[in-house]
C-alpha cells in the first residue's frame, strides 16, 4: 500500500488549501469532493495508507464511505472531520478511526498526516546556541 493521504472534504476553499498545505510538508495527498469520486479512483486498486474524511458528503456519508475503504485496505488509518452530525453518525465514525472538530487549524491538521516519520523518536532537533541538547542514554 501507498503511504499517500486521501483527503475527502466537499467545500473546495477548505479542501484545496489542505491538500497544498500537506504537499508543501511532502506528503502525497489525493483530494476528493465527493465519495463517488472516491469509489471511481478505488477501481485502480487500494491507493492510500491514512485518510481525512469530512462526514457529511454531498453524496452520502463519510463513515459509509470509510467502511468501504477499509474493506480494501483492512489497515487504513482513518480520521473524520465535521462541524456536528447526528450521534448514530458520530458513533459509527468514531468505532472506525479519529474524529476531529472543525474548525481546525492546518498546521496541527497537517502534522497528524506526517506524524509517521517521526516516530523513530526524533520528533525534532532545535539548535539553540547556550541550550543544552538532552541525550539519551
Amino acid at each position: 500500500m501507498s503511504s499517500r493521504v486521501l483527503v475527502v472534504e466537499p467545500v473546495e476553499e477548505l479542501r484545496v488549501p489542505l491538500m497544498r498545505a500537506l504537499r508543501a510538508r511532502g506528503v502525497g495527498v489525493d483530494a476528493f469532493a465527493s465519495a463517488a469520486e472516491v469509489i471511481e479512483a478505488l477501481k485502480g486498486g487500494p491507493a492510500w495508507s491514512r485518510a481525512l474524511i469530512e462526514l457529511t458528503l454531498p453524496d452520502g456519508d463519510g463513515a459509509t464511505l470509510a467502511e468501504r475503504l477499509r474493506v480494501q485496505s483492512p489497515e487504513i488509518d482513518l480520521c473524520f472531520v465535521t462541524g456536528g452530525v447526528d450521534g448514530e453518525l458520530l458513533c459509527r465514525a468514531h468505532a472506525l478511526g479519529t474524529i476531529l472538530w472543525k474548525p481546525l487549524g492546518l498546521g496541527p491538521l497537517c502534522e497528524r498526516f506526517i506524524s509517521d516519520t517521526r516516530r523513530s523518536g526524533v520528533v525534532a532537533r532545535v539548535d539553540v546556541p547556550g541550550l543544552p541538547i538532552a541525550r539519551r542514554g
